[in-house]
């Protein structure tokens, strides 16, 4: 009995060692504010119906980015970058050359990368130190309402 007793404890010592430490430099992006409509039939919004298209837009931590992907969905992707979230520069920006996701900030005209890090225009990390893919907001459309909330 005394033997299973230990047994159970040292178990239980190895489940509470294994959890990040916290100088894991990939921390969890919470969830920020997001309530917005976009009518695509409005002159400002017309282009979103074209698959490849995205807009920047207010909300969640640093804001987000509204795409509309090839697949003729519309997905809404946090702005903060899932490496060091903390970080002034850690935001995320479309890429339109590679049309992928990067982590940096534009400065005096000029593209200043942060981490490295790049996402698909899904949120799905390609490219690290960035393991964990880019939050993504609840996106419905209906005609030519689109959504977006928490």
């Amino acid at each position: 009995m005394i033997r299973l007793i230990i047994i159970i404890f040292l178990i239980s010592i190895g489940f509470i060692s294994c959890k990040d430490s916290p100088n894991d430099n990939n921390y969890y992006i919470p969830e920020g504010l997001v309530n917005f409509t976009i009518n695509t039939d409005l002159p400002q919004y017309y282009y979103l119906k074209t698959p490849g298209t995205y807009i920047y837009h207010e909300g969640g931590n640093r804001g987000v980015i509204l795409v509309h992907n090839f697949d003729d969905n519309f997905i809404t992707l946090e702005r903060s970058c899932s490496f060091e979230p903390d970080k002034t520069c850690s935001k995320i920006s479309v890429d339109s050359t590679t049309l992928t996701l990067r982590c940096g900030i534009m400065k005096n005209n000029k593209w200043e990368t942060c981490c490295e890090s790049r996402f698909m225009m899904g949120g799905e990390v390609s490219h690290g130190p960035a393991v964990y893919n880019l939050r993504q907001y609840n996106t419905h459309q209906n005609g030519s309402i689109i959504y977006v909330t928490n």
